[in-house]
C-alpha cells in the first residue's frame, strides 16, 4: 500500500516541486508554475506567498500580454548557497552558487600540494568572498570538488594520488570556517550537475561522465543515482590498466601536452593554463604541425578504446566528455568516432557521445552548488 502524504508532508512536497521547477528554469509566472507543475493555481499563489515570505522567492521581473500582466518569479540571490573550492592539481577555481543553479567565478589560487599551505589558502579565500557574499544558516554551504577517491558521507579524502593526499578529513580540517562542509569527487559533481539540467541524462537509465582534468576520470550514473561502490573507488577509470599501465598514462591530458611541450615553450604560452596550452595544441594540429598530430592521433585513438571498452561494459544512453577541456567532442567528434566504429557496431550499440553542456566553466563547479541545492530540497 502506498504510503499516505499528511497535509504538512503534502505542503512541503509541493514547494520542493515549485522550487526545482525554478531552479532548473530560472523564472517563471505563477500560471506557467501551475500549468507545468499540475498544482491548482490557489495552492501556487499560496506557497508563493510563503516561499518570498521565507526569502526563497523574489520578484524578477513583470511579463506583459496584451491586456494582461504576470508577475515573474526566480529562486532568491540574495544569499550564497554555496562557497565552492574546485580543487585540481595545478589551480583551484573559487566560486560561489545560488538558489537558483547560477554560479560566479570569484577566485583562484595555485593548488599546494602541502596540505597545510593550502588549507591556510582556503581560509584566507574564504574571509575574503564571506565579507562580499552573504551566507544563509542551514542552507549555504562550502563545497569541495576533489581530484581523488572521496568518502562523501564521512567528509573525508580517501586519496587523491597525484597531490599526494591521503585520509584527510575536510570535515574536521575546516571546521572552523563555522559552515557545514561537504565534498566530493569531480567526475561524480560533473555528472550530477548534468544530471540537474540536461534531459538526456535525466531521463537515461545508464550514463557516464568521462572527465578530462590533469589526468582522467569518470562517474557512472544508474537510474538516477551516482554509483559509489563498496568503498567509494567506482568510476575512477583512470586508475583502470591498460597494456599493464595505467589508463591515466595514455588519456592524461599533461602527458599530451608534454608532447608538444617545445612547440608551446616557444609559444610563449608555457606558464599559460592547461586550457589555454591545450587551445594552442588545437591551433598546432590545425596547421599540420608533424608532431602534434602524431600524438593526438594516439590520443584519439587509446579514447576510442576506452569509449569501446565503456559501451560494451555499462551499455550507458549517453556518455559525456568534459571537465577543464569541454569541446573535445566538438574539435575532434568525427576522428574519435570514425576511431571508435572500426571496433564497435553502430547498428547495435547507439550510444549519444557528446561534450558536456558547459562550456565556459568546470562542470565540477556547476555540480558543486547543484550537491547543495538537492541537499537543501530533501531537507525543505
Amino acid at each position: 500500500m502506498a504510503k499516505k502524504l499528511n497535509p504538512v508532508s503534502m505542503k512541503k512536497e509541493n514547494k520542493r516541486i515549485i522550487l526545482r521547477y525554478l531552479m532548473e528554469k530560472g523564472k517563471a509566472s505563477r500560471a506557467e508554475l501551475s500549468k507545468e507543475t499540475g498544482l491548482a493555481q490557489s495552492a501556487v499563489w499560496r506557497l508563493i506567498g510563503e516561499l518570498e515570505d521565507n526569502g526563497l522567492l523574489e520578484v524578477v521581473g513583470i511579463s506583459t500580454h496584451i491586456g494582461r500582466s504576470s508577475v515573474i518569479y526566480g529562486p532568491t540571490k540574495s544569499f550564497v548557497t554555496s562557497i565552492i573550492f574546485n580543487v585540481e592539481i595545478a589551480e583551484t577555481l573559487v566560486g560561489v552558487g545560488y538558489l537558483d543553479g547560477s554560479w560566479e567565478i570569484v577566485d583562484s589560487f595555485d593548488t599546494q600540494k602541502d596540505f597545510e599551505k593550502f588549507r591556510n589558502m582556503v581560509i584566507n579565500s574564504f574571509e575574503k568572498i564571506t565579507k562580499e557574499y552573504p551566507t544563509r544558516n542551514h542552507i549555504s554551504k562550502v563545497v569541495f570538488s576533489l581530484p581523488g577517491i572521496v568518502n562523501y558521507e564521512n567528509k573525508t579524502l580517501i586519496c587523491a594520488p597525484n597531490l599526494n593526499w591521503r585520509n584527510i578529513d575536510f570535515g574536521k580540517e575546516f571546521m572552523e570556517l563555522g559552515i557545514e562542509i561537504f565534498i566530493e569527487n569531480d567526475a561524480n559533481l560533473s555528472m550530477l550537475a548534468e544530471r540537474f539540467f540536461s534531459p538526456d541524462v535525466k531521463n537515461s537509465k545508464v550514463a557516464f561522465f568521462l572527465y578530462f582534468g590533469e589526468g582522467i576520470g569518470g562517474a557512472l550514473l544508474v537510474n538516477g543515482n551516482i554509483v559509489r561502490g563498496r568503498n567509494s573507488a567506482a568510476g575512477e577509470i583512470g586508475h583502470v590498466s591498460f597494456c599493464e599501465e595505467e589508463l591515466e598514462r595514455y588519456l592524461s591530458l599533461m602527458r599530451l601536452l608534454e608532447t608538444s611541450e617545445n612547440a608551446i615553450d616557444k609559444s610563449g604560452a608555457k606558464n599559460n593554463t592547461l586550457q589555454e596550452k591545450f587551445h594552442y595544441l588545437k591551433s598546432l594540429w590545425s596547421e599540420g604541425n608533424e608532431e602534434t598530430k602524431k600524438a593526438l592521433e594516439s590520443y584519439i585513438k587509446h579514447l576510442a578504446i576506452t569509449l569501446k571498452n565503456i559501451i560494451y561494459f555499462i551499455n550507458p544512453d549517453v556518455i559525456i566528455l568534459g571537465g577543464l577541456i569541454n569541446d573535445m567532442h566538438e574539435t575532434f567528434g568525427n576522428l574519435i568516432e570514425e576511431e571508435l566504429y572500426r571496433v564497435l557496431d553502430k547498428t547495435l550499440f547507439n550510444t549519444v557521445i557528446r561534450d558536456t553542456i558547459f562550456e565556459d566553466v568546470p562542470p565540477s563547479l556547476v555540480g558543486a552548488n547543484v550537491l547543495v541545492l538537492e541537499h537543501f530540497l530533501r531537507i525543505l
